[in-house]
């Protein structure tokens, strides 16, 4: 008698793993049939594509934000569980994307269920090959992956992503247009600098964002804005900090002995960590600071929440540029020219919006 019943639960196991897997191949076998196009991807694999994309879904980090750049956030099917709790400028431009169906826990897709939607392309950034052939083959959907990039050294990654998406999801003069926009903007900031003195200023940027919201004492290696505006900056100088803890992304956590050391000319802090460094700013040690004495201690937009924000750093930069060359930048209102820019990036005014979330461009004195 318990045999039989072993036996019986054991078959319905087996028949609803049977039933589950039929259903993924019926779905990758309904795939394989669509007209295709072969395309290469930023890791150079050779990815066959659906000739009419209608459905994407964004995989890893920054994948979501690259297509509400181009302005196809219609064509997105599905999403991370964790972007619906995300507050970004993507979701206030595009907040029907956080009632979106998911397709597992968390960042972590489901192949399976990845197999049997409605699926065309999932669109990743900080995949291997490996991976992304993995998630291929176990779910029959293309995987095309992309170079985040950064605004240093990698920047030319960052457009050939833009590009590249901008060709698979017909929004090339979309993706073409906003590479001239931002280099357009980094050579009218460097042009307005270029007469400036030779006795470069200093200035530590700190409170930025890795695994979650970090203090005073989180900053990174060449910071964007600081690289653009030709502003010194300390931490660039420790040789050490090059082999940082954030792949691609340099950031580095510092003791705070060495920032006190360095007392820099002036500070600018990530309003991702608002909630640990307006507390730190208190201290004793931190008022004492050349920065905090002359009221040279500002908040920025977060550069690097769920990898990084460029339209946030194009808006940092003009700022940052007004606040440490004050006759060159006279002319600029930052806070329209902030709108300008993410105006362009979204193709919608959420400026003010993202000022009641960010609380940017404050100056803090760290008083209680």
């Amino acid at each position: 008698m318990t045999g039989t019943l072993f036996s019986s639960f054991f078959y319905g196991i087996m028949l609803v793993v049977s039933s589950c897997s039929f259903h993924a191949c019926s779905a990758i076998a309904e795939q394989k049939e669509k007209p295709v196009k072969e395309v290469t991807d930023a890791l150079g694999r050779t990815v066959a594509i659906p000739v009419t994309i209608n459905k994407i879904y964004p995989l890893r980090a920054g994948a979501l934000r690259l297509i509400c750049y181009l302005q196809a956030a219609d064509k997105v099917s599905h999403v991370e569980l964790n972007e619906k709790k995300r507050t970004v400028p993507y979701l206030m431009a595009y907040p029907a994307l956080r009632n979106l169906p998911v397709l597992g826990v968390g960042n972590n897709v489901d192949p399976e269920h990845l197999a049997v939607s409605d699926v065309d392309i999932v669109v990743a950034t900080y995949m291997s090959a490996r991976e992304a052939d993995a998630l291929q083959h176990k779910s029959g959907k293309p995987v095309f992956v992309v170079n985040y990039g950064d605004l240093v050294d990698m920047k030319q990654d960052f457009y050939n992503g833009l590009q590249s998406l901008g060709i698979l999801l017909d929004r090339s003069e979309r993706a073409d247009s906003l590479v001239s926009f931002i280099e357009n903007d980094l050579s009218e900031i460097q042009r307005r600098i270029q007469h400036q003195n030779k006795n470069n200023p200093a200035a530590y940027i700190g409170g930025i964002a890795f695994n979650g919201a970090q203090g005073i004492t989180s900053s990174r290696v060449r910071y964007p804005s600081f690289y653009y505006l030709g502003i010194e900056s300390p931490v660039d100088s420790v040789a050490a900090l090059q082999d940082a803890i954030g792949a691609g992304q340099k950031n580095t956590l510092l003791d705070a002995e060495q920032v006190l050391a360095w007392d820099p000319a002036y500070i600018f802090l990530d309003a991702a960590g608002k909630d640990i460094w307006q507390h730190e700013l208190i201290r004793p040690a931190f008022q004492a600071l050349t920065a905090s004495r002359k009221n040279h201690v500002f908040s920025v937009l977060p550069f690097n929440w769920h990898t990084i924000n460029y339209e946030h750093l194009l808006c940092n930069t003009w700022f940052i540029g007004k606040i440490v060359y004050p006759e060159t930048f006279a002319d600029v209102d930052t806070e329209k020219r902030s709108a300008e820019i993410i105006r362009y990036f979204y193709g919608t005014d959420i400026f003010d919006e993202v000022k009641k979330t960010y609380d940017p461009f404050v100056s803090y004195r760290g008083e209680k």
